[in-house]
């Protein structure tokens, strides 16, 4: 007779998510893992299989909430364009300055992107996702006339994608209110 699980499998990850983004993959011990979450060894193995799909279930999560984050501040400015643009930068602004970790998605790149195919994959869909919303505001922002750079809106989406990622890499140097918030003015006025 199977033993049922005695732990909530979404706690446990959120639990093994932030041990991972605080620490990366590479310096994050199954013991550690086993005390983060509160599952015994053999019982994270059986539920989440590997260290390495455990890893890959966080970096999941992670992109998960941020999407759900970003479902928010989209039902705050419906009309997308300039404003969500905004949103989303006042938003990174000030997550880089709060939170010394950066972000897990640009953090996992940097350790594990050009040896580990899953995780440069796992980055890539995120990134792509976050590139096709800016891609979208900007084409609203051309239509509605607020967009004044004359740049194809695809290099535009690119462009943001990794103003986005430099600032939440910048985190992990504790960078000053006023340093992100000229980043941020100064990526903003590249639209315009």
């Amino acid at each position: 007779m199977a033993r049922t699980k005695e732990f909530d499998q979404e706690e446990a990850l959120d639990a093994a998510m932030h041990l991972f983004w605080e620490h990366g993959y590479e310096a994050t011990s199954i013991q550690e893992l086993v005390e983060a979450t509160g599952v015994q060894r053999q019982s994270l193995y059986d539920t989440f299989g590997s260290k390495h799909e455990l890893f890959l279930q966080s970096l999941m999560r992670y992109q998960s909430l941020g999407g759900h984050h970003l479902s928010e501040l989209t039902k705050k400015h419906p009309k997308g364009g300039l404003p969500l643009i905004r949103a989303i930068f006042k938003s990174c602004a000030s997550q880089t300055v709060c939170d010394a970790r950066g972000c897990f998605a640009a953090n996992s790149a940097a350790e594990l992107g050009s040896s580990d195919e899953a995780v440069a994959e796992r980055v890539r869909i995120g990134r792509d996702g976050l590139e096709e919303v800016f891609e979208l505001c900007l084409v609203q922002a051309r239509d509605a006339r607020e967009l004044k750079n004359s740049s194809s809106v695809s290099a535009l989406a690119q462009f943001l994608v990794n103003a986005f990622f430099g600032l939440r890499l910048m985190a992990k140097t504790r960078p000053s209110k006023a340093m992100i918030d000229n980043v941020v003015s100064v990526t903003l006025a590249a639209l315009s």
